[in-house]
């Protein structure tokens, strides 16, 4: 099963104009310790958003699209696959000792959530109401429980986020 990866404001907002909402120091270690060695899967659009439009390194980037044309320079460590069955059979056949995480972006999430393939999700949920132009997909809170939660931490700005691993019951 899959792991949804996200850091989220109150109003489950997660980006705005083609770039994350937030840049937590915290939140970016986090993410980057948990995604090592792993499998990330994104849409085209968060791919293009990664600095310089390169895949992440020491993961296997992994970009759903839905455009049959798309492409992107070559590398060993990045696939196209053009839907989630697609993406599900190359996890099976060539990832199946790794952990996949869903990253993003907002249809992406959905997607992956309403065909019940998302068992965990890491959550890293910023204490703010900011707007923004792309979201993270409501769920139904008595399908999850929360397995873990941090206390509230504070940014250098004063900007106040915890951590939360939410898993299906």
């Amino acid at each position: 099963m899959f792991k949804a990866i996200a850091c989220i404001n109150q109003k489950g907002v997660i980006g705005k104009n083609r770039e994350l909402l937030y840049h937590i120091k915290n939140d970016l270690a986090n993410f980057k310790s948990m995604t090592l060695n792993n499998v990330v899967i994104m849409g085209r659009k968060t791919f293009e958003s990664l600095p310089g439009s390169k895949p992440l390194s020491d993961r296997i980037n992994i970009i759903l699209t839905t455009d049959e044309e798309y492409g992107v320079e070559p590398a060993d460590n990045v696939f196209i696959t053009n839907s989630i069955e697609d993406t599900v059979n190359l996890c099976e056949a060539l990832f199946p000792d790794k952990e996949w995480f869903v990253i993003g972006g907002g249809d992406i999430y959905k997607q992956f959530m309403e065909k019940g393939l998302v068992d965990e999700m890491r959550l890293t949920i910023v204490n703010d109401y900011a707007d923004g132009d792309v979201f993270f997909p409501e769920f139904d809170k008595g399908e999850w429980y929360t397995y873990y939660e941090s206390l509230n931490m504070r940014t250098t700005d004063n900007t106040s986020f915890r951590f939360q691993v939410l898993k299906k019951k």
